[in-house]
């Protein structure tokens, strides 16, 4: 999976985030939308741990470690992003 400049974009217009960090780097609440979404995931309440930027283009993996539990990663640079339901 991979973020585009133009998914970014779209997204960056949409929430109104003008922080000139995301013009190169793929903010991760745009991502846990995406999963929350892609994957119909409905928690109430979940926290983020942010341990690595995706960079726009980056080619990462999403691991659904259990029904509590989504990991990002990348190959070349380990987990990017937890999300842990509350």
């Amino acid at each position: 999976m991979k973020f585009s400049q133009s998914q970014v974009d779209q997204y960056l217009a949409i929430v109104n985030d003008q922080n000139p960090l995301h013009n190169t780097i793929v903010p991760g609440q745009l991502v846990v939308d995406y999963l929350m979404n892609e994957y119909e995931i409905e928690w109430h309440s979940y926290k983020v741990k942010y341990l690595q930027t995706i960079v726009i283009n980056e080619v990462v993996e999403v691991c659904v470690k259990s029904e509590n539990e989504i990991v990002v990663s990348s190959e070349e640079n380990g987990v990017k992003l937890v999300i842990i339901m509350n």
